[in-house]
């Protein structure tokens, strides 16, 4: 019998935060196809997307760490891991709230091959699904007579940022966060550009007034909106953050995640909806199955859109990132890594 020769596993590659924005930034349409193109395979059942693991180490407070861990086909398969903290005390501090890195394995041998500044990552593929939803569920209409924002952190900026560069646009712009300074902050960094229609208002209910286009990036824990009537009929809501709607602002509406098991746990105003019997479960559509095909909602129907946020899409965007960034300046490598 011929026994294999030994040989070292290749060198750990490290990319810093810098290299992973600036690959981001320049290969942004490709990413967003990307991301579309993970949503369609997870809903062909061609991803291996575990359940999201959550960590809490004080109960009593909002700080969790999650470990989102998945497989995605693709050339090359991307497998690997998601570590993501999130810590809203961390914005008094001056700290970002959120800090990630990104595991990459080899599909063969499973020896870990690359670790990623993941934060950036998380923040670019949930603006993406937020676009690739809302692209979905308003084909030929990227236009907005109100966009409400509710919640003004890095998520908004990061998604508001991208349905700009895809072609959205709005006639006015409402925002509202619990800290008044950040939502003014929030509004002056979009003066730049248009709107100038752009206000920051005192309470949710003003901001969702007549808005056909809302945005939810909080770090609501409990649901905070009570009634299906906040929402203009017909609107389309981003509900990134998952827990700001109570089962009777879910009502009536039609809903969208981008996996329906994920989406129904870790009481997201989605599963509390379900459970109380004000939503069919049956009634949920994945947004990939949107893409490959399946009949859209109807225009005139208030669309919820939830999705919970797939390791999957996370993985194959460091993989992406990892491909077009192995010699750029600032990449270490960290040789004999894993030993002999």
């Amino acid at each position: 019998m011929t026994v294999p020769t030994r040989t070292r596993p290749p060198g750990l590659l490290v990319v810093p935060g810098s290299v992973v924005g600036d690959v981001l930034a320049a290969a942004d349409s490709a990413c967003r196809d990307l991301v579309a193109r993970v949503y369609v395979d997870v809903a062909r059942d061609q991803v291996v997307n575990p359940d999201s693991l959550f960590l809490r180490p004080d109960p009593s407070r909002r700080s969790r760490i999650i470990a989102l861990p998945a497989w995605v086909p693709g050339e090359p398969p991307a497998v690997g891991l998601k570590w993501i903290s999130s810590f809203p005390e961390n914005l008094s501090r001056g700290l970002p709230r959120a800090s990630a890195l990104i595991v990459l394995n080899d599909p063969t041998t499973g020896h870990p091959t690359a670790v990623l500044e993941g934060a950036r990552i998380s923040a670019c593929r949930t603006a993406l699904s937020a676009v690739v939803g809302a692209d979905t569920l308003r084909p030929g209409n990227r236009h907005a007579d109100v966009l409400a924002v509710v919640g003004t952190g890095l998520i908004a900026r990061t998604t508001v940022a991208a349905l700009r560069r895809h072609g959205w646009t709005w006639s006015s712009l409402r925002v509202h966060d619990l800290d008044p300074q950040r939502a003014r902050v929030f509004v002056d960094e979009l003066a730049a550009g248009p709107p100038a229609g752009a206000r920051v208002t005192g309470t949710v209910a003003a901001a969702l007034d007549g808005a056909d286009l809302v945005l939810f990036a909080t770090t609501a824990v409990e649901p905070h909106v009570p009634a299906a009537e906040w929402f203009r009929p017909g609107a389309l809501v981003l509900h990134l953050s998952l827990r700001d709607l109570t089962p009777a602002a879910m009502s009536g509406a039609d809903h969208v995640v981008d996996q329906v098991t994920h989406a129904l746990r870790e009481r997201t105003s989605l599963g509390l909806a379900v459970d109380s019997g004000v939503v069919d479960p049956g009634g949920i559509v994945a947004v990939g199955s949107l893409l490959d095909g399946a009949p859209l909602p109807k225009p005139e129907r208030t669309v919820i859109y939830s999705p919970f946020g797939l390791g999957s899409l996370d993985i194959a965007l460091a993989q992406l990132v990892l491909e077009r960034s192995r010699t750029a300046p600032g990449v270490v490598t960290v040789p004999d890594f894993a030993g002999a």
